[in-house]
């Protein structure tokens, strides 16, 4: 009969080797990020309103508001254009020829955590052919906080 101790340790450890093994074979692990990595697997860089501000006021770059018409009509931020992730392939297709395939975009939408502005980029990127999209980390909410 195994004694209690090795059947209490049994899955503990066979888990350790597990994990060990399969770090061996994926060094990027399995749920982990590497420094400076954002939990993002859509390919969109993130970047900060500081970095945005800039960017816009000038003219460089084109802010995209992916949430619907009337959250837009309620409040936006300045200088940024309306196009509703749920957009019809039509509305994608006359943006694109409206601002252009190559002038980059920067789109967000309306928290943290809202999935809107990685849709309405990768459906702008695949349907629309635009190539120069990036996503405002944490929305609406990160350009709240800096008035």
């Amino acid at each position: 009969m195994v004694p209690l101790i090795a059947r209490i340790l049994f899955f503990p450890l066979a888990s350790l080797a597990l994990g060990a093994a399969y770090q061996a074979v994926h060094p990027e692990g399995l749920w982990t990020l590497r420094a400076g990595q954002k939990a993002h697997d859509d390919g969109f860089e993130r970047v900060a309103w500081t970095e945005v501000q800039p960017k816009i006021s000038s003219g460089e770059w084109l802010l995209v508001d992916a949430r619907d018409e009337d959250q837009f009509a309620a409040e936006h931020i300045p200088g940024a254009v309306s196009l509703p992730a749920a957009s019809y392939e039509e509305m994608l297709l006359f943006f694109a020829e409206e601002h252009g395939r190559e002038k980059p975009v920067v789109i967000y939408c309306g928290t943290e955590d809202c999935e809107m502005s990685a849709e309405l980029a990768l459906r702008l990127r695949d349907e629309a052919g635009l190539s120069r999209i990036r996503i405002l980390e944490g929305g609406i909410l990160a350009w709240r906080r800096t008035r």
